[in-house]
């Protein structure tokens, strides 16, 4: 997986920023945060410590992870990955993962395919902080480097959230092309995981760039075109905002005969026992199938709102073909565009990164 010169020429353009990290306090302070990581998995997860890990233990990694940093009751968190995911099967699984004999790949798929609400993101985190000479992490903020560094015909499936062993075997190959590269661009050498953290700066800047042009974009009366999105990525997005918000949540489920959906939210309320808050995600498909799982869904009396997310062009169609239905049907729609979930997630994710340096409450886990 020889890098081109074009690419080569991209990553040249961010050696200086990358240096300038280097040399920065902020590069000290996550060497430290890294390190401390690093000696925690060491000691958890090493092969004898996920033989005598226990839900404590369990908790303490979980915690630790970046992917789950939104999730501002850990306690909650933990608890239901640990109903979804028993803890004698869950060593088993984390064991394999981590140190079975099998190709990576194949460790990856196996551990995906028997575990419930660990995604790309959290999997690769796993592996690369107790083996970050050989591993890397698959997250947005990587992809979206990787796009910017002009990658995207190299690993096709960069847009994706999801991420199958064969695949993250690819994206290592790639990983370590790129450490060769930074090298000979005069980089001390790094482990896998110091280049997450080159893609991160190359990433920061573009959050810079992107916030530039939308600044412009306002000035001259336009907006910005979204044109596709991963499907998901949209729903784990949905679930991110909903736990913030205090709500218990849930993916893939069956909420009334018939009708499976994206993902619920869901409270108790004084005075009307449980509330049930559904979300579709329209990416592709039948707009008369979504439609007739949603009216389905609406026979849960617990079900108080029924929101369909999808792009402006396709919500404007299905809005039109529900403007027929009965209207006990038709006031229970809500519609939420692919561009204001993103947003929301970015403001999330920036308040949560603020209020988490407050340390307001820690929990028994240390998260």
């Amino acid at each position: 997986m020889a890098l081109t010169e074009t690419q080569k020429s991209k990553i040249a353009q961010y050696i200086p920023i990358f240096n300038n990290y280097l040399s920065a306090e902020r590069q000290a302070d996550d060497l430290n945060a890294r390190r401390e990581r690093i000696e925690l998995y060491e000691e958890l997860l090493s092969s004898s410590g996920i033989e005598a890990m226990n839900e404590l233990d369990f908790g303490r990694v979980i915690a630790s992870l970046w992917s789950f940093a939104m999730w501002g009751n850990k306690g909650y968190l933990v608890d239901k990955l640990l109903r979804d995911n028993p803890i004698d099967e869950m060593k088993k699984i984390l064991h394999h993962l981590l140190w079975g004999n099998e190709d990576l790949a194949v460790r990856y798929d196996t551990f995906k395919e028997n575990t419930n609400g660990f995604g790309p993101a959290s999997i690769t985190e796993l592996l690369s902080f107790t083996h970050p000479q050989d591993c890397g992490l698959w997250n947005t903020k990587a992809r979206k480097a990787l796009l910017k560094l002009g990658f995207e015909d190299t690993l096709p499936f960069i847009k994706n959230y999801q991420l199958d062993g064969q695949q993250y075997a690819l994206f290592i190959q790639l990983l370590k092309e790129i450490c060769a590269e930074l090298v000979q661009q005069n980089i001390p050498e790094l482990d896998l995981l110091g280049v997450n953290y080159f893609l991160y700066e190359v990433r920061n800047n573009t959050i810079e760039f992107e916030e530039a042009v939308v600044e412009r974009e306002r000035e001259i009366g336009e907006e910005q075109v979204i044109t596709d999105f991963d499907h998901d990525e949209a729903i784990e997005n949905l679930l991110t905002i909903g736990q913030w918000l205090g709500f218990e949540v849930e993916k893939e489920k069956t909420i009334a005969r018939g009708a499976r959906v994206d993902a619920i939210w869901q409270a108790s309320v004084a005075n009307l026992g449980v509330v049930t808050y559904v979300f579709e995600v329209q990416r592709r498909g039948s707009r008369d199938g979504l439609i007739l799982n949603l009216q389905r869904a609406q026979n849960n009396p617990t079900v108080q709102r029924l929101i369909i997310v999808a792009l402006a062009d396709e919500l404007e169609g299905i809005r039109s073909e529900i403007l027929y239905l009965p209207e006990n049907f038709r006031r229970m729609v809500g519609y939420m565009e692919v561009t204001e979930l993103m947003r929301a997630t970015d403001l999330v994710s920036e308040l949560s990164g603020i209020i988490s340096k407050l340390e307001l409450v820690k929990s028994e886990f240390g998260g």
